[in-house]
């Protein structure tokens, strides 16, 4: 049945999409547009398209029971004659989401729970509320033929003795077994019933959510059974005239990104540039961004929007910090050898300035050891160098005194890296030759 349906609905989809950017409603005010997305006008078209004349009160007393779909939606408490529409073979679509109550007429088997329903997981629920189920237990059904997935709004629960279940929730917070969304049957007579534990199913906000509207459309169609002409609504209990609907445009399809995909996909070349070309018109033409960002910036007070640029400054501050802590690892990771090297370099220089102090304390212990041998005092207890040696006059020993004087002066001059090993090698040469002419003259052994 769904392929009388479907694609029909399938080729309205790019143009559902580009609903989803246009307001239909943007001249109602906020009564007018509640009460317009808590409707049932979607149905209504969808009964119109299945050739199904709406009838009032009057005419509905007077119709024949198998020329009639009857809908009852929202209370059934003041709902008269049902299980009797029934047994004369009439078609019945009941939903509620409200308890029947004692006095509830409606006896054929339904029974009626209000109450809230939760499901465990999010994941269950329509757009993550899990106080709205999403329903896709099915059982085999001409309504459900081709129905992925039913959103429910709010649901209560039901009972049906006489029906058989072809719909069951996802599992429940506080129910152990599965719980009864929808149930159909037929009546001896040839009389139809479908009952759902909601009625917001069908509401216009909701009618183009999951496969809801498919579902609409299949279940009406099984209850007309290509015999019936007429139907009549009743809403809490009350007759309900639709007036222009053909005036009222619903809620667009809400699909999923990857669904949208799926459909440009299929598009050919020149219908989707057209489609694109014309999107991009429609939100320039009527300055959809701007009024976006307007009626966003509206909303916002000044204490939420001084608290969320300061949350804002907060998140940046953390932000340049952990981009600084990565740039100085990253910074490290680079200059590792570098430091390296470095360290090779500053380790040699290290070495090197302290072999340089200690060949100048090399030369200092020489000149010392000279002295205390040839003189009895250390090289810095002298008042002069080299006077206080004694050695006999002459030449020799004017070059000896000479060399001790230039030595002496060297020392005290020059800064450590004048010692180096040829130099200090001589100053040894040196002294060890005046200690030797000393001794000498003096007759020492």
């Amino acid at each position: 049945m769904s392929n009388f349906y479907r694609p029909r609905l399938l080729g309205r989809l790019p143009l559902m999409f580009l609903f989803m950017f246009v307001n239909p409603c943007a001249s109602q005010d906020n009564s007018e547009l509640l009460k317009f997305q808590r409707g049932f006008e979607g149905l209504e078209m969808i009964s119109e398209y299945l050739d199904l004349e709406s009838i009032d009160k009057t005419a509905f007393a007077v119709a024949s029971e198998k020329e009639t779909v009857l809908v009852v939606l929202g209370s059934v408490h003041q709902v008269d004659g049902v299980d009797s529409f029934l047994t004369k073979g009439g078609a019945v679509l009941v939903a509620s989401d409200q308890a029947s109550g004692r006095n509830a007429t409606l006896d054929y088997g339904v029974r009626f729970f209000g109450g809230p329903v939760n499901t465990r997981s999010e994941a269950d629920g329509y757009l993550s509320n899990r106080d709205c189920p999403v329903v896709r237990q099915f059982s085999e059904h001409p309504s459900l033929h081709g129905v992925s997935a039913i959103a429910s709004n709010r649901p209560g629960t039901m009972k049906a003795e006489n029906l058989t279940v072809i719909a069951r929730y996802p599992e429940l917070s506080g129910y152990s077994g599965p719980v009864s969304f929808a149930a159909a049957g037929e009546t001896r007579n040839g009389g139809l019933i479908i009952a759902l534990a909601d009625q917001s199913v069908f509401t216009n906000n909701m009618i183009t959510a999951e496969a809801n509207a498919l579902f609409a459309y299949q279940a009406l169609r099984w209850l007309k059974n290509s015999d019936r002409k007429y139907i009549h609504f009743i809403v809490d209990g009350n007759y309900k005239s639709f007036k222009r609907i053909q005036d009222i445009e619903l809620p667009p399809i809400q699909l999923s990104p990857d669904e949208i995909r799926d459909i440009l996909k299929k598009l050919p070349p020149g219908k989707l540039l057209a489609f694109g070309n014309q999107l991009a018109v429609n939100v320039e033409d009527k300055d959809l961004i701007n009024k976006f960002i307007r009626e966003q910036m509206d909303g916002i007070s000044d204490y939420a929007y001084n608290r969320g640029m300061i949350w804002l400054l907060f998140f940046g501050v953390c932000i340049a910090l952990v981009l600084a802590f990565l740039w100085q690892k990253k910074l490290l990771r680079r200059t590792a050898s570098i430091a390296a090297i470095e360290r090779h370099f500053k380790s040699k220089r290290l070495l090197k300035f302290q072999a340089v102090r200690d060949r100048q304390w090399a030369a200092n212990l020489l000149l010392d050891s000279f002295c205390r041998q040839t003189n009895g005092r250390g090289y810095r207890d002298w008042p002069s160098f080299p006077e206080g040696l004694s050695v006999c006059p002459g030449a020799n020993s004017k070059r000896i005194l000479g060399e001790m004087g230039q030595a002496s002066n060297n020392f005290k001059t020059k800064p450590a890296s004048y010692w180096t090993k040829r130099r200090l090698l001589k100053l040894e040469a040196e002294i060890s030759n005046w200690r030797a002419i000393i001794v000498k003259r003096r007759g020492e052994s």
